[in-house]
């Protein structure tokens, strides 16, 4: 557990240069906070421009991350997913 970091934080798509082109908005850390460590089996609803990571596994075990985007992706990664033609 503990092995992903989110960010009460939202990254704004319209400042040139928030990201670059993989998301990585590594220059920010210190701006935004402590972050919140989501523990096993817990689910929480982010956007694409909200920070996250994962962390470190202090002992070998087995990790699941997964994503469901819903809508419109608006800002860094929207050339990884692929659109719903419906």
């Amino acid at each position: 557990s503990a092995t992903n970091m989110v960010y009460n934080a939202l990254i704004d798509k319209n400042v040139p240069g928030i990201t670059d082109k993989h998301g990585n908005c590594e220059h920010l850390r210190k701006f935004l906070g402590p972050g919140t460590k989501l523990e096993a089996g817990q689910l929480v609803w982010i956007t694409d421009r909200t920070p996250h990571e994962a962390r470190e596994q202090q002992e070998d075990k087995y990790c699941q991350f997964f994503q469901v985007v819903t809508s419109r992706v608006t800002h860094w990664n929207d050339q990884y997913y692929t659109p719903n033609p419906l």
